[in-house]
């Protein structure tokens, strides 16, 4: 373990935890569940992004959809092979922007971090459309029935 500077643990929280959470944040922020959605995630995005920690800014959205949840897991074991791949070391708690040059290997800390941030917005995106078109098909049943 290291005993000062960047390490592997670092660049791991910094792509596993913040930049997946950002991914989640994100795509609830261009296309939410609900309007309300794009409402509580832009505060937690501006502060992954600027801040670099603030993870629980996903956690509404991962408690409320399993398959948000799974995206959050795929999404941080994919970024972090990834990192593993490159050996990238690097550190957490500091902006998204900033991470990459302070690692060892700042092409594949910028490559995990992309990995993660990619994999937790698309599969969010698209657990965000399942959803809507559930309920879209809900409200045309009810609406049918009524």
């Amino acid at each position: 373990m290291e005993q000062y500077g960047n390490s592997f643990l670092g660049a791991i929280d910094a792509v596993g935890l913040v930049v997946t959470a950002a991914g989640i944040t994100l795509a609830n922020i261009l296309y939410p569940r609900a309007k309300s959605d794009r409402v509580a995630a832009a505060p937690g995005f501006f502060i992954l992004t600027v801040f670099g920690t603030f993870v629980e800014a996903a956690y509404p959205f991962m408690f409320a959809d399993k398959l948000v949840f799974a995206a959050a897991l795929v999404s941080a074991t994919a970024g972090g092979a990834v990192a593993g791949f490159f050996n990238a070391r690097g550190m957490a708690y500091v902006p998204i922007l900033v991470a990459p040059f302070m690692s060892n290997n700042t092409i594949g800390f910028i490559l995990s971090m992309l990995t993660a941030l990619i994999i937790a917005f698309l599969l969010t995106m698209a657990a965000n459309r399942i959803y809507r078109g559930a309920q879209h098909s809900k409200n045309k049943v009810e609406a049918h029935n009524i």
